[in-house]
């Protein structure tokens, strides 16, 4: 059963060391110095964000997340270190029910946080968010899916760490930042999964 997209609530999401948040207009200046990292830029900014002028990127970036809650297609979230609330990166699902009960998941880490889990950590906590009933405050998911060029090798790691087993390879299916096409590994995550 596919139900009626409808705009999602904001939820908080503890996580232990972290603290899940949806993003607000004040994440804007940490937003944009991640945008300023060749990683990021080159896996998660997008067409749009890459032609955009450099000191519009963080604002357009986190208006588009922002609608996401109220249109009900997606739910990004702030992570923030729990006890000092510092921006360390971003996770989130998109396309929710475009499929019925299914999503896709993203996450970007900045790079003063990398090495410690975080991505994985964070994404486990919105997966059981998402796979949640809907009368417990979940989305009533049953499958959530990501996918990263096959040379992001950190993301792939990420994947594996939060649960999300490799499906197989979507061939030219990633256009990164310079316009070079990479094959990509689909990795997925099930409600029903240990």
């Amino acid at each position: 059963m596919n139900p009626v997209r409808k705009p999602l609530e904001p939820v908080h999401l503890s996580a232990g060391r972290l603290y899940l948040r949806p993003l607000v207009p004040a994440d804007e200046p940490a937003v944009a110095a991640a945008l300023g990292d060749p990683g990021v830029m080159r896996w998660n900014a997008g067409l749009a964000i890459l032609s955009a002028p450099e000191a519009e990127r963080g604002a357009m970036w986190l208006r588009v997340r922002e609608r996401g809650w109220a249109t009900g297609d997606s739910a990004h979230f702030a992570i923030a270190d729990a006890t000092t609330g510092e921006l360390l990166g971003s996770a989130g699902i998109r396309d929710i029910h475009r499929v019925p009960q299914q999503a896709l998941a993203s996450y970007w880490i900045a790079p003063a946080a990398r090495g410690r889990g975080v991505a994985a950590q964070a994404l486990d906590v919105i997966c059981r968010w998402g796979f949640g009933t809907l009368d417990a405050g979940g989305l009533g998911l049953h499958r959530i899916a990501l996918d990263h060029a096959l040379v992001n090798v950190a993301s792939c790691r990420v994947a594996e760490k939060a649960g999300f087993a490799l499906e197989g390879t979507m061939r030219g299916s990633f256009i990164d930042y310079e316009g070079d096409r990479h094959d990509s590994h689909l990795h997925a995550r099930l409600a029903s999964d240990r």
